[in-house]
């Protein structure tokens, strides 16, 4: 693929997100765009036929959930883009962890280009990169240090492979809520503090991967990047499912790492200091929230789809378009971080990516009480 022919394609599959953000979350379409929508709302009906048909089959027993052999906790979400599932995963597994429980990470490892089960980290050492592991999965293996990460397509047989291979208390699959195939102990939904449920259309006319009538297999709820705004989601839950248990969570900021040496620092090294964002996510704007309560100017905003491989051209643009707005630094995701890192020789500028933590507003011992509780009962 040529480079003009790899910006076109991005630049369509940009052009497209967006117009589909704009047909999922605005609820105040005027009576022309509903006509004008009317076939996806028609698709939507179709998809949504197949999908509860599907569910029917394991809830009545005809098709039978396979088990692993060991508890499983599924984080996952009922709407397409960026919940917040990686980051809540790891908050969840470094917990475990620290409790003594023998838990490991098992992902498909989207867009990965290895095939078949990978082992991303045995617990002890890094032993695929970012290409052949998936960005996410990479970047889970390598900030926790002492769980395993495996990934593949098929999770039953990959979660077989790492129960043959280590001593395992629980799994955590990642994005395994409509994964029923796969046998749960504990089902935890996540859901976007900053658009909801949309709509509340199933695809393609709307964000929802399922019916909203599926979010009574979640055993507890966790509203992600929540602010004061957030009570009308929470009240939507629980006008679904009324004993549910609804945990909040925002992302903190922590600290700075160079991507040059690794070397980590405060907040407050780009204190003062003017600098571009530069994302390929699936919520840009949350990370540009982030920003804001950092103690910086951000000149310029710079964000490719969800999941794109950068070129060293890529990053040749980046730094002259942050340049040109009088950036100083350059941050990026951690995310994004691992897979413009073998590019960090070439670049004259700065640049740092930031580390992010979960924050429960006090809430996360009984967060993870509640999931212990889930499967030791």
């Amino acid at each position: 693929m040529t480079v003009l022919t790899k910006v076109v394609k991005y630049a369509i599959k940009d052009r497209l997100e967006r117009l589909f953000d704009y047909i999922a979350y605005r609820r105040d379409a005027g009576f022309f765009c509903r006509i004008l929508f009317y076939p996806l709302y028609l698709l939507s009906i179709l998809y949504g036929a197949a999908i509860r048909i599907r569910l029917a089959l394991y809830s009545s027993g005809l098709f039978k959930a396979r088990e692993i052999g060991c508890k499983v906790v599924s984080v996952g979400n009922i709407t397409v883009g960026g919940t917040g599932k990686t980051p809540t995963g790891e908050f969840i597994a470094r917990r475990l962890n620290e409790r003594g429980v023998k838990a490991a990470i098992l992902s498909r490892g989207y867009k990965r280009k290895g095939k078949g089960i990978g082992v991303v980290s045995d617990g002890h050492q890094l032993l695929l990169g970012p290409e052949e592991a998936g960005d996410e999965p990479y970047m889970l293996a390598r900030r926790l240090k002492n769980v395993p990460v495996f990934v593949g397509a098929d999770r039953y047989e990959a979660g077989r492979y790492a129960l043959e291979r280590l001593p395992l208390d629980v799994i955590i699959l990642d994005d395994g809520f409509q994964h029923v195939r796969l046998k749960r102990d504990f089902d935890i939904l996540l859901v976007d503090g900053e658009k909801g449920f949309g709509n509340a259309h199933l695809l393609p006319r709307g964000p929802l991967r399922e019916p909203l009538t599926g979010m009574k297999r979640a055993d507890i709820f966790l509203i992600t990047k929540a602010s004061s705004d957030t009570g009308r989601i929470a009240d939507s839950i629980t006008d679904k499912q009324p004993e549910a248990a609804v945990f909040k969570s925002s992302y903190r900021p922590e600290r700075l790492v160079s991507l040059r040496d690794g070397a980590k620092t405060g907040l407050d090294a780009i204190s003062g200091h003017r600098v571009t964002a530069l994302s390929a996510i699936a919520n840009p704007s949350s990370f540009i929230t982030l920003l804001s309560s950092l103690d910086c100017t951000l000149v310029s905003e710079i964000s490719f789809p969800d999941h794109y491989s950068y070129t060293a051209k890529d990053m040749e643009g980046v730094e002259k378009k942050a340049r040109a707005a009088g950036a100083e630094f350059i941050l990026t995701t951690e995310k994004d971080a691992v897979k413009i890192e073998r590019f960090k020789d070439k670049m004259g500028m700065p640049i740092y990516y930031l580390e992010i933590g979960l924050n429960m507003n006090g809430n996360e011992e009984r967060f993870i009480n509640a999931i212990l509780a889930g499967i030791q009962g």
